[in-house]
């Protein structure tokens, strides 16, 4: 098995769990991989140990996973260096569990155990494929959780039409637009309101954000098809984002949407499922007087 190793900040409270992390997958790979920033980043908190191999951009040809030391963040920039979803993500958290990063540092042996065991199960998850007239949105224009048009600040809004294929849907009076994918209706979505789908779900989700008209609710529309969204308003500048990545955006410029042709696979612990992390991350079954 070959592995590669991608994470963001170090925690100093976390290094001597991470040391033993790295040590752990050496005993599985003798020459793993690791993304060169983490490598540097590792380096400051602790002495990275000999055997791994840097590597820069998308992650190597050879590589069977890619583990995403962080939290729910690090795992969707995962997403943008697994050669279009060819090598499946393992989210291990260093903090709180979140929806993608679903393995503990506690849990880490017990994750390698099952990867090794063959016991672990592999979810796709659909994409978002965006193009701008234009606009470059890098080497991936591809969003996991969302495409977001928004406001740049407090005193405007955003007014959006929305037209799904050629059929006109809406126009949205508001702070911002979402168009989600079921994964994404966990993150930035549900905060706007919108609601929980199951990953797997054929659908995408339009949610405004802090809609100046109240009848306006969230949609949920099949995956196929292609949503266009052109933004305008008093702005001369709206923002265009795509997960954690946000570029400019003028008014009058359509925004297409449609799915991408190719998914995401994370991988999961048997035990795992979405509605235990969602229990868990919702606290949905405790009783609020218990506190």
């Amino acid at each position: 098995m070959r592995i590669a190793l991608f994470g963001k900040a170090v925690s100093p409270d976390d290094a001597e769990a991470l040391r033993m992390a790295l040590d752990r997958v050496l005993t599985l790979d003798s020459q793993a991989w690791i993304h060169l920033p983490y490598m540097s980043e590792l380096g400051d908190h602790m002495e990275v140990p000999s055997g791994l191999r840097a590597f820069d951009g998308e992650v190597p040809a050879e590589v069977d996973v890619l583990l995403a030391f962080g939290g729910d963040g690090t795992v969707l920039e995962a997403a943008t260096m697994v050669r279009r979803g060819d090598v499946p993500i393992l989210g291990v958290n260093t903090g709180r569990l979140g929806f993608l990063s679903n393995v503990s540092m506690d849990a880490f042996d017990l994750a390698m155990d099952a990867l090794v065991a063959g016991t672990t199960w592999v979810e796709e998850r659909a994409l978002l494929h965006v193009e701008v007239d234009g606009l470059n949105l890098g080497s991936f224009p591809y969003a996991l959780n969302e495409v977001v048009i928004h406001k740049r600040d407090t005193a405007s809004m955003v007014v959006v039409d929305v037209h799904r294929d050629d059929t006109f849907v809406n126009t949205y009076w508001a702070d911002g637009l979402l168009v989600s994918t079921p994964t994404g209706s966990t993150a930035y979505s549900l905060s706007a309101g919108g609601p929980i789908v199951l990953p797997g779900s054929e659908v995408v989700i339009v949610t405004p954000v802090a809609p100046h008209n109240l009848n306006d609710r969230p949609l949920v529309v099949p995956l196929e098809g292609e949503i266009t969204l052109v933004a305008g308003g008093r702005d001369a500048l709206f923002l265009l984002s795509m997960d954690s990545r946000s570029f400019p955006l003028e008014p009058g410029r359509e925004v297409r949407i449609r799915p991408a042709d190719f998914r995401v696979k994370l991988i999961n612990l048997e035990h795992q499922d979405f509605f235990s992390t969602v229990r868990q991350k919702m606290h949905w079954g405790l009783d609020p007087r218990e506190r």
